[in-house]
């Protein structure tokens, strides 16, 4: 027991806590936040123009792009419609059924993003469906026949024309967007045993989710790898990531740097940005802090969050270059514009750190908008600040809500703040038994809450 209570003690040393302020009864105050967020407790009604909630993140604006390094569009594989059984056709409407849809890029994209500026050029735009009657055909219907009906020489209305692939994957796309999932898997399914590779992909990435499917990581690792078999860049990502983390299939890490290699040669920003932490982490692979570089570079310059943070962790630790704290906070501040809460955090940390009015400001708007994605970190240090009255008021109510927001997901710094807090009254009853409650769960090392699955079919 005493033991536990010293670690108590040890951790109100750290949070270094200014003396509490009294507080009256929960029903004689009214709760009420500024325009600025600020948390007041008064016996009075609030005044006019008061906010019943803290007031809504600042919206988040479009980081501003590298000049340096050219944005490359990411790649898919080219997919050649299945002609239907039922149609005839001659050699050039095969010819044109092979024509790459217009939202696949050229082949031309799949080169690195140093060489990304061919990935610009327009594919050729694909030709109507009715240009694909030969003209030869269209002179003969309109031949008059002394025994056949002028009707019977009509094509079939648009309405019973069998779907191409791209079609129906379109029509797919749609149906997941109004979230009408079960017809989604109707869509979608079919063209996947047909062997189509990006349908495939996408009927993976239901089951991964458990979307208009039961969840079914087994299933989604099966058919990434059918679909990363045929070519599709995107499964190649995903499959590496289940054999990287272990779901649906035994872990390889080996096996996942084979597929993250190839999805990543086809401009995948994810698979670069995973085969970036693997050279770095030295997961299946050599440790490698140039090659890891290399790989978080191609993907930053592509405007992708997770790799814009790991680029400017590599710039603030000197991962592979010399450390540089003014390309640490742009790349931090690209990735934070664009919502990555690790990245508003390490954005809050560096402000803090500041110690001026105007950087302690700069912190807890950076603190407000990740801790409203829910991220335990950010409540961490948003509730840190309220303690201490850092950049905020001080409130100590306010930092035990916060506290106890990220302790409840298993964070375990919360989670002894939050004992710290029971064990001197501040902000909450005074109370030795939740004090004990919350540093065991603290150092018995509570799950924390699982990250959400990536959002499937339109990644």
């Amino acid at each position: 027991m005493r033991t536990l209570i010293g670690r108590i003690a040890a951790a109100l040393a750290g949070l270094a806590l200014l003396a509490p302020l009294p507080l009256r009864a929960a029903d004689e105050i009214y709760r009420w936040y500024d325009k600025d967020g600020n948390v007041y407790y008064t016996q009075q009604p609030p005044p006019p123009g008061a906010l019943r909630a803290p007031p809504a993140p600042a919206p988040n604006t479009p980081p501003p792009s590298p000049t340096a390094e050219p944005r490359p569009e990411r790649v898919t594989p080219r997919i050649a419609p299945a002609t239907p059984a039922a149609a005839k056709t001659t050699p050039a409407d095969a010819s044109t059924a092979r024509t790459p849809s217009s939202t696949t890029p050229p082949v031309a994209a799949k080169t690195p993003p140093a060489d990304a500026s061919t990935a610009r050029t327009p594919s050729p735009t694909t030709p109507p469906v009715a240009a694909k009657t030969p003209p030869a055909d269209a002179s003969t219907a309109r031949t008059p026949s002394s025994t056949t009906a002028p009707a019977a020489a009509k094509t079939l209305p648009d309405a019973e024309r069998p779907e191409d692939t791209t079609t129906s994957l379109a029509r797919g796309l749609e149906a997941y967007g109004r979230g009408d999932y079960a017809e989604t898997v109707a869509i979608i399914r079919p063209l996947a045993e047909r062997g189509d590779p990006t349908a495939q992909s996408r009927l993976a990435a239901l089951y991964e989710r458990g979307a208009g499917v039961e969840q079914d990581f087994s299933e989604a690792a099966r058919w990434y790898r059918k679909a990363a078999e045929a070519g599709d860049a995107l499964a190649q990502q995903s499959l590496g990531s289940m054999l990287g983390e272990g779901r649906g299939v035994a872990h390889d890490d080996a096996e996942a740097i084979v597929w993250w290699t190839r999805a990543a040669e086809h401009g995948v920003a994810a698979a670069q940005t995973s085969l970036g932490n693997a050279y770095y982490a030295g997961a299946g692979v050599g440790k490698d802090d140039i090659a890891a570089l290399q790989w978080w570079r191609k993907a930053a310059v592509q405007g992708f969050p997770p790799a814009q943070e790991r680029l400017a962790f590599a710039y603030a630790h000197g991962v592979g270059l010399e450390r540089s704290d003014k390309q640490a906070m742009f790349w931090y501040r690209s990735a934070a514009e664009q919502g990555l809460a690790p990245a508003q955090v390490e954005l809050a940390e560096r402000y803090r750190r500041g110690s001026k009015p105007d950087t302690l400001t700069e912190s807890v708007r950076w603190y407000r908008i990740a801790a409203a994605q829910g991220y335990p970190p950010a409540q961490h240090g948003l509730a840190g600040a309220y303690a201490l009255g850092a950049g905020v008021k001080q409130d100590y109510a306010e930092a035990a809500r916060l506290y106890r927001q990220a302790a409840e997901q298993g964070y375990a710094p919360a989670q002894k703040a939050l004992a710290g807090l029971y064990l001197k009254g501040d902000g909450v009853p005074k109370s030795r038994d939740e004090a004990e409650r919350w540093m065991r769960r603290a150092t018995d090392g509570a799950e924390p809450t699982p990250a959400a699955p990536p959002s499937p079919v339109a990644r």
